[in-house]
């Protein structure tokens, strides 16, 4: 039932030293409406850890490439399963709950694909404190209930361990070299106590982090499943993004892979956050409709430079009524839409 979770998204940020990263939720957290393509490869060993490392990863062997998706709590088809929660990850068909604030990433629940597997954590597993930075480090526990067909047969519980621990240069297949770049160790343990048994699972993840993409850009994940009389089981899983922006360029990525349009919370009841980015100068235009087509609101029309854009918006402070809209966004060739509910 074991499923690894390759994605994880942290906000990163340029700090102080040598340009270090730091992950925080503003600008890179758990938001809904964003995908992550991402490309498989054979795992191969994580390398060092340090100050002003290289890992060369150019010979990792692609397989195959999958998309993950960060959806809104509210809108998941796994949502009425769970008390908690405002974001979810899907990956290979299965849902990550989390509970995302401004202080840290929690994960309180999972769900396979079928909806037959859940588990449902009474003391969340802390995905992510913010700050965090090289050097930082945090630990601690978590557990929670073991559910097959909505009946509880068992219980989890586990220990993380969560470090900085590397930062430096990282060569990724396709040939592009990223500076200043973040790698984050991961070490969770977590036992399953069912019917007919137990099993102790331990993974060990290296996740890789750059300052202007929103998504780990490598990661290696090393699985070892132990039962009561068993001998360990070891499988492991890598990929890495194959649309980062090569910070050693000066020329960026295409505008439509670098965009990343974001709006949370959605559904809302305040204001309803916009966020996105722009790889060069040139002509934005971001307008609310209703549901007839009718402009109610352009938030944004003029020449822009490139970077993150944020903007807010709400239909009560419009003097509109709660319902459904429609957000639509033209940043150079790109046109994206998304729809809005206020509650």
């Amino acid at each position: 039932m074991k499923k690894i979770l390759l994605l994880a998204a942290f906000t990163v940020s340029v700090s102080s030293l040598l340009g270090q990263v730091t992950l925080t939720q503003e600008t890179h957290g758990f938001l809904a409406d964003q995908k992550n393509p991402m490309v498989l490869t054979q795992y191969v060993d994580p390398g060092v850890s340090g100050k002003n490392v290289v890992w060369d990863f150019s010979k990792l062997e692609v397989q195959n490439s999958f998309t993950g998706s960060i959806e809104s709590y509210y809108t998941s088809k796994c949502c009425s399963k769970f008390s908690k929660g405002n974001v979810v990850l899907e990956e290979f068909g299965n849902f990550f709950v989390f509970e995302s604030t401004p202080t840290s990433l929690e994960q309180v629940g999972y769900m396979s694909g079928n909806g037959v597997t859940r588990f449902e954590y009474t003391k969340p597993f802390v995905k992510m404190q913010y700050p965090f930075t090289f050097g930082s480090t945090y630990s601690g526990n978590y557990d929670g209930n073991y559910i097959v067909n909505d009946n509880v047969i068992g219980k989890i519980s586990g220990t993380y361990l969560v470090e900085g621990d590397g930062f430096g240069r990282l060569i990724l297949p396709n040939g592009r070299t990223l500076d200043n770049v973040l790698r984050v160790k991961e070490v969770r343990t977590t036992k399953q106590v069912f019917n007919n048994g137990s099993a102790l699972i331990t993974d060990i993840t290296y996740r890789w982090y750059v300052s202007q993409h929103r998504f780990p850009v490598l990661v290696l994940i090393r699985s070892e499943v132990k039962g009561e009389n068993s001998e360990p089981v070891i499988s492991t899983r890598a990929a890495y993004n194959s649309n980062v922006m090569n910070a050693t360029m000066e020329a960026p990525l295409d505008q439509a892979s670098n965009i990343n349009l974001s709006v949370y919370p959605n559904p809302y009841s305040q204001k309803v956050k916009i966020e996105f980015t722009t790889a060069e100068r040139g002509q934005v235009n971001l307008s609310i409709f209703d549901m007839s087509g009718k402009m109610v609101k352009q938030i944004e029309n003029s020449t822009l430079d490139a970077g993150l854009k944020r903007y807010e918006f709400s239909a009560k402070a419009l003097g509109l009524t709660g319902g459904t809209y429609i957000l639509k966004l033209k940043a150079g060739q790109v046109e994206e839409t998304r729809k809005l509910i206020e509650l």
